[in-house]
């Protein structure tokens, strides 16, 4: 069901300044988003192997906004996310966090695994 570890996100109180810092050691910024229906800015950064979200609040409105900066979740990319959705949904061993939607560039829904409720996981189609 799981093909790869997608993302790293993180939440950062200064985008700017963590994108650019990134970048000198070599991580490039390829894209940064304004997405207010969640009330964030999205820095996306990346190579080849390496991929990171950064997430920065800029509404009071946002879902993360009482959320500690630091590790936020961990996007993992799935080839079928219905079915994922629906076995997660359908077991005891998994807290699946609303339904699928869209997010900045596929479907996703998040999910923790019931006794380690302090890990988010997000499911990236």
């Amino acid at each position: 069901m799981i093909e790869q570890l997608d993302h790293i996100a993180i939440k950062v109180t200064d985008l700017s300044s963590v994108c650019q810092a990134l970048e000198q050691l070599g991580l490039p910024c390829t894209g940064i988003g304004q997405f207010d229906e969640v009330g964030m800015r999205i820095a996306f950064l990346g190579n080849r192997e390496t991929h990171m979200e950064l997430l920065e609040v800029t509404a009071e409105t946002s879902p993360i906004v009482n959320d500690k900066p630091g590790l936020h979740h961990l996007g993992i990319k799935v080839k079928d996310i219905e079915g994922a959705y629906n076995k997660m949904r359908e077991s005891d061993r998994y807290k699946v966090l609303g339904d699928i939607r869209q997010g900045a560039h596929s479907r996703i829904f998040f999910f923790k695994i019931k006794g380690q409720e302090e890990i988010l996981f997000e499911c990236v189609e």
